[in-house]
């Protein structure tokens, strides 16, 4: 799928399959569509492949949560995670611009660092809009 919002939705879940997604904005995204449920992204199997474009864009955005549990995610980006409230990576094997992570870092404005590299929380400084 070619989009601006690739998938969006306030709980998306993913638990298998094979998914392509290349978007400008966002790749996949949990934003607040409802006060019912925390915009969350649950990933629990399938093979997703999300290629993004340059700019303010991010592979995985959520206003809330990002769970990682299982399957085999391959991220093209500039800024692979964005997240408010938290986010772990549990299991399944995470691949950012070629790179295998251990972890879900969050991405912050201007490209201090790139999105999805191994290292510390940054603090939760995404960059919504």
């Amino acid at each position: 799928m070619n989009a601006a919002e690739g998938i969006e939705g306030t709980y998306v879940q993913i638990n298998g399959g094979d998914i392509s997604v290349s978007a400008s904005d966002d790749g996949i995204n949990a934003a607040f569509k409802t006060n019912t449920y925390t915009p969350t992204v649950e990933i629990n199997g399938g093979s997703i492949d999300i290629t993004m474009g340059q700019g303010d864009t991010d592979a995985i955005d959520a206003n809330g949560y990002i769970y990682i549990n299982g399957g085999y995610v391959n991220i093209s980006a500039q800024f692979a995670f964005d997240y408010d409230y938290g986010a772990e990576l549990n299991g399944g094997t995470v691949i950012v611009n070629g790179s295998e992570v251990t972890s879900i870092t969050n991405s912050m404005m201007g490209g201090g660092m790139m999105g999805g590299m191994p290292g510390g929380d940054m603090g939760g400084f995404g960059h919504h809009r």
